[in-house]
């Protein structure tokens, strides 16, 4: 991988540590920049292989992407850069063509962790616990070789003593060597996005194979942190109906339900811009030739009925374990909450409370 240094960022402290071990190429900004005259499809693959190093100038802390029109979890979202090495073919990050490449932030010490600093200690005088993640715009651990961005947010929450948790959301496997250094702490959420071993390896460039994946959440509970997991996206082939629920149960069968805090649910969906580019960059893919229709969030779904039954074949085990592990859906509708669950959930607030529960007793341990 590339590495390429704003002149701005050159003087911070997460810059000066990534550049003396690797080398780098310095440039006057991201925006000048010039990225050769390629097919969209190009410039993105070209992207998946250059880190850009940016003075960033944005908010560091903002709340999670939802949609009023569906019920949102809630959570707060750290933003530590934009981009992944790793290369689904749902990924909706494809869509950023004004932003190709790998984004970290290197005044991410001098800017971002103080803003985070003032805003959990805020929270915590208030008695307000929060639910925060750094997985939405990027894998919070696919660079964490390169960055130790989560090992320093892990520090931090040791430090800081915050009532908070933290998820880092991933898709890669972690070895005794990542933990060497970190105390163990049930605040610290490690979650892994799941899938069936087919769509892993249709559909899943680069990541860690699912055995991989649940091996690193043993090691971790071992290391005395908590984990989760997240079926997200659940996507339509022939058999899915079938192969969703095993993945469930050999995750149930490796991990101690009481050890997971939660498990989410939700089926594929994407704005309908990124078909076209999804398709020339993975021609082999089949998940974007099953119908869809409008959402009210403008997003591509699958029909109402398609996905209560992708969400109704996790149902039989969820109800045998639901004592023990949280579950939920995440963007849907109450319709879908009260149909397949029997729950009665009408808004985002009652499912933020939900999961805000869970998080208090965490923060108790």
């Amino acid at each position: 991988m590339r590495i390429f240094v704003e002149e701005k960022a050159l003087s911070y402290a997460l810059t000066k540590e990534i550049i003396s071990k690797y080398p780098y190429e310095l440039i006057p900004s991201y925006e000048e920049f010039s990225w050769e005259l390629l097919p969209e499809e190009e410039l993105i693959n070209q992207g998946k292989r250059r880190l850009f190093i940016l003075d960033f100038k944005g908010e560091f802390l903002k709340p999670c992407p939802g949609t009023q029109n569906y019920i949102c979890c809630g959570y707060q979202i750290f933003h530590i850069g934009e981009g992944c090495p790793l290369d689904c073919s749902y990924c909706i990050l494809q869509l950023y063509l004004n932003r190709p490449g790998i984004k970290v932030w290197g005044n991410l010490l001098e800017d971002g962790f103080p803003r985070l600093k003032v805003y959990l200690s805020a929270q915590k005088r208030l008695g307000k616990v929060v639910r925060l993640g750094t997985g939405e715009f990027t894998d919070s651990l696919a660079l964490e070789s390169i960055t130790h961005i989560s090992e320093k947010l892990i520090k931090l929450w040791h430090a800081l003593d915050p009532l908070a948790l933290l998820e880092l959301k991933t898709k890669v496997a972690l070895s005794e060597e990542f933990f060497q250094g970190l105390k163990g702490d049930p605040r610290i959420i490690f979650a892994w996005s799941v899938n069936t071993e087919k769509i892993i390896r249709e559909e899943e460039r680069g990541t860690a194979s699912l055995e991989a994946r649940l091996k690193s959440a043993q090691l971790a509970i071992q290391k005395g942190f908590s984990v989760a997991f997240h079926f997200d996206p659940i996507i339509l082939y022939e058999g899915a109906h079938e192969e969703y629920p095993l993945i469930l149960e050999k995750i149930l069968q490796t991990i101690e339900p009481s050890k997971i805090v939660w498990i989410s649910l939700g089926t594929l969906r994407f704005p309908r811009a990124l078909k076209e580019i999804a398709e020339k960059r993975f021609p082999e893919s089949k998940i974007y030739a099953e119908e869809f229709i409008q959402g009210l969030d403008n997003k591509a779904r699958y029909f109402l009925e398609t996905r209560k039954a992708l969400y109704r074949s996790f149902k039989k085990i969820i109800s045998r374990v639901s004592d023990q592990v949280v579950f939920y859906f995440c963007m849907e509708s109450e319709r879908v909450w009260e149909e397949v669950l029997g729950l009665s959930l009408k808004s985002s607030e009652e499912l933020r409370e939900r999961l805000d529960r869970v998080a208090k007793r965490l923060c108790s341990l």
